[in-house]
């Protein structure tokens, strides 16, 4: 997985040069009995407004590897939105070869709501009271 996130970094940063972008492969848990992994494209953009959030990522997250592994992926903001885009399962799925199958096909999509938020540059959710400035979420 780790080689598609790369390509689609690359293709984030061609197209977005205000972006910063990267990719992160990285073991989580080390210090539980909860040993993970999670692989994220993170994007900062540059030129968010101080009020809302300027971070977006798409993350694979790995759980429990060494006895029920599971996994999920989502397309997320950073605070203070925490705002999910678009998700693989709204809870983690039990590792199998089906499950891979299905995220890999589901890759697309995922790419595409990263893209889309970018583009936005908040999320989706996000407005801004002109009066106050302060942050609401939309209903």
């Amino acid at each position: 997985m780790l080689t598609p996130f790369q390509e689609c970094a690359e293709r984030l940063r061609a197209q977005f040069p205000n972006v910063w972008t990267r990719v992160e492969s990285q073991s989580v848990g080390s210090l539980s009995e909860y040993q993970g992994h999670q692989i994220v494209i993170d994007c900062l953009l540059k030129d968010a407004p101080d009020h809302q959030p300027d971070n977006v990522a798409l993350g694979v997250g790995l759980q429990d590897l060494t006895a029920n592994p599971m996994i999920d992926a989502d397309v997320c903001w950073g605070h203070p939105s925490g705002h999910v885009e678009a998700e693989f399962s709204s809870e983690p799925i039990e590792v199998s070869e089906q499950v891979l199958i299905d995220l890999y096909a589901d890759l697309p999509r995922l790419y595409e709501s990263l893209i889309e938020a970018i583009k936005r540059g908040k999320p989706s959710d996000w407005n801004v009271e002109p009066e106050r400035g302060q942050p609401t979420v939309l209903t």
